[in-house]
């Protein structure tokens, strides 16, 4: 295995390579070739590609950057650091939906399992023909970046010694239930098996953004605006000119773009961006998709231990197509398995003391609702707002998930089973229980969902009456500006999504920095 990347401290970065806005008190007034807005998968790899190119290129980021040695293992700690609203956003709508964002430089990076995913074909044959993307966006298109990633990266299965009980569980007796487990592929730069994934990699070994390219772009001549918010972007005759942001300092900081803006701010975060500068249209926060996920533990007479390991190192992707979910293993820290856990008083305390013996096995749901998303008003204290309700199939798909699951970890020798579903009692003791969950209501109040992926707010297509971007990733009205982020994926994947993009978001640079992306009116 290769040695983990270490973060190099700030004397090692050329000077002025990081502005921290929060020391930034009076105005600033920079100017670049390009200027990107977010640290994230897309944003990371834009301003490197860009950089790497020849470019000078600004990279704003609204949150901190929190350094490896200072991650936690606590959730609500790093989530009050590292999150975006502190960890508190949700979803508006029948479901009990929270919304986890990374705010930090690295952005959800910093915060998720690293799973590889390459872009789907048919999903990408389901772009062509329903949203005009034709030729534009191509498998033989993206593989050389897939390629490319994957040797930055150090993609890999997760090692035999990093898998864990969980893991074992489901790939030894997931198949006895119709889930053909396989090893999870992901960013693997030494995993230690810490089990921190979700709160931060203390080691670096996750190749998140804050320990590969954001380091590698300040290298490459990038400077880095941490903590600071972009407000709106700077319009002139059609044509995207520069980004104002507002620093943590509370000064602003306008940033000039000779060539062009690329948005890589998020699926949540992109459309608000784009109404606020007054790029408004019917697509523009709409057809918001995600992955609404669900857990399952279950209760072994032995210990589990599923943290120790990989956070996430089992998953079946044969169900994503035939039946709409992708089920994986899933170490919950105790504050998060704690939610889990049903009874109040005595009996919680003593089912809390189980803890060892618990493993969790999840699922994310290739769900077909659509939502929107809605920003508040500039400097109102609101909150930014996501309306979205999955649908009744998405819940029937759910259920049924939930019920494959439940009957998964009897066979692999649970005595107990904790569905987490409103109506079905909480704990199941034989196989024959499962059937009160495939009995169970469709109403979405009855179901506690998280979600991590986000995508469709700033739809790629082919022309303006279906989209917000062009598949030259150029906005339909608005010169100079771009975005590279999930919002233009027109649908969502039923898998991890960083892989595919990180890819789209680096063949877009790519073909910016090469002058095939339209640049005029």
């Amino acid at each position: 295995m290769s040695p983990a990347p270490v973060l190099p401290p700030d004397e090692d970065l050329p000077p002025g390579t990081v502005i921290d806005g929060v020391h930034v008190l009076r105005d600033l007034d920079e100017g670049y070739d390009y200027v990107v807005v977010g640290s994230g998968a897309a944003g990371a790899v834009a301003a490197y590609t860009l950089a790497e190119a020849g470019f000078a290129v600004a990279l704003v980021e609204e949150g901190p950057w929190i350094k490896t040695r200072e991650f936690v293992p606590e959730v609500y700690p790093t989530f009050k650091r590292m999150a975006r609203e502190a960890g508190t956003m949700m979803a508006f709508g029948r479901a009990f939906t929270p919304l986890i964002q990374g705010r930090c430089v690295g952005g959800t990076t910093v915060l998720n399992s690293a799973i590889a995913w390459r872009l789907p074909e048919d999903v990408i044959d389901l772009w062509a023909r329903s949203f005009g993307l034709g030729s534009a966006i191509t498998a033989k298109d993206v593989e050389p970046h897939f390629d490319a990633l994957e040797r930055d990266l150090s993609v890999r299965p997760v090692d035999p010694a990093m898998l864990g009980r969980s893991s074992q569980l489901l790939l030894d007796h997931g198949g006895k239930v119709g889930v053909e487990a396989t090893v999870i592929h992901r960013y693997d730069g030494g995993c230690r098996g810490s089990g921190q994934c979700l709160t931060g990699c203390p080691h670096g070994a996750k190749q998140s953004m804050n320990v590969t390219y954001v380091p590698w772009a300040l290298r490459r001549g990038v400077e880095l605006y941490t903590s600071c918010a972009a407000e709106r972007i700077t319009l002139r005759g059609g044509r995207a000119v520069g980004v104002v942001a507002r620093a943590g300092g509370r000064a602003k900081v306008r940033l000039s773009a000779r060539r062009g803006v690329i948005l890589a701010a998020s699926a949540l975060q992109t459309p608000n961006l784009l109404v606020r500068s007054g790029l408004r249209g019917p697509h523009v926060g709409r057809h918001f998709q995600a992955h609404p996920g669900l857990a399952v533990a279950g209760v072994f007479d032995e210990p589990v231990h599923m943290m120790r390991g990989a956070t996430q190192g089992a998953e079946s992707v044969a169900l994503r197509a035939s039946r709409g979910f992708k089920p994986e293993t899933l170490g919950m820290q105790p504050e998060l398995a704690a939610v889990r856990v049903p009874g109040a008083g005595k009996e919680l305390v003593r089912r809390l003391a189980l803890y060892p013996n618990i493993a969790v096995w999840a699922l994310q749901v290739r769900a077909r609702a659509e939502g929107r998303v809605v920003p508040a008003p500039a400097f109102s204290g609101a909150r930014d707002l996501v309306f979205y309700t999955p649908t009744p199939e998405d819940i029937a798909t759910a259920r049924g998930a939930v019920a494959l699951l439940a009957r998964g970890l009897f066979e692999a020798g649970a005595r107990e089973v904790w569905p987490g579903i409103m109506g079905v009692p909480p704990v199941l003791r034989s196989p024959a229980d499962v059937r009160l969950i495939e009995e169970a209501s469709l109403d979405a109040s009855r179901y506690t969902f998280a979600a991590t992926h986000y995508f469709g707010t700033a739809r790629m297509a082919r022309d303006r009456t279906r989209g917000v971007v062009g598949t030259d990733f150029r906005h339909h009205d608005a010169a100079g500006l771009f975005v590279v982020d999930s919002s233009v994926f027109p649908t969502n994947l039923g898998v991890n999504p960083q892989h595919s993009i990180m890819a789209l978001s680096r063949l877009a640079a790519t073909r910016i920095a090469a002058g095939r992306a339209a640049f005029a009116a």
